[in-house]
């Protein structure tokens, strides 16, 4: 995979990347909503939090685009920098799965991550 995994692969921790535009709206509503929740606040403590803000890696990685290179989305990745494509939001049909428009969408999406990805040190 991409540079994520030599950059942030040595912490153990799963991986959530947030893809976003300074000039996008949808993106500067997301942004108070993952600052403002002390539940997702809690929850990054167990992730290593990646903040792709307009061109910096990964956004230009095809990889990232498993549905489409719309904006915002979250995409996960295990603790080895293996993209886990199966955590979406699950509240969402087949059209922009990797988009949360609430925060409770994105602890939904934290909380099955930490549920279902093995740290190294679990394994």
């Amino acid at each position: 995979s991409s540079g994520i995994n030599a950059e942030y692969g040595q912490q153990d921790k799963p991986i959530m990347v947030i893809l976003h535009k300074t000039w996008c709206g949808a993106c500067k509503r997301l942004k108070p909503l993952v600052a403002g929740s002390k539940a997702i606040l809690d929850l990054s403590d167990k992730f290593v939090m990646v903040n792709a803000e307009d061109d910096e890696e990964p956004s230009s990685d095809p990889d990232f685009s498993i549905d489409g290179g719309y904006i915002p989305r979250i995409v996960f990745l295990d603790s080895s920098g293996n993209i886990r494509p199966e955590f979406s939001n699950t509240r969402r049909g087949d059209k922009y799965k990797y988009f949360y428009p609430s925060s409770d969408e994105i602890i939904i999406s934290m909380n099955n991550v930490l549920a279902n990805i093995a740290t190294k040190q679990e394994l």
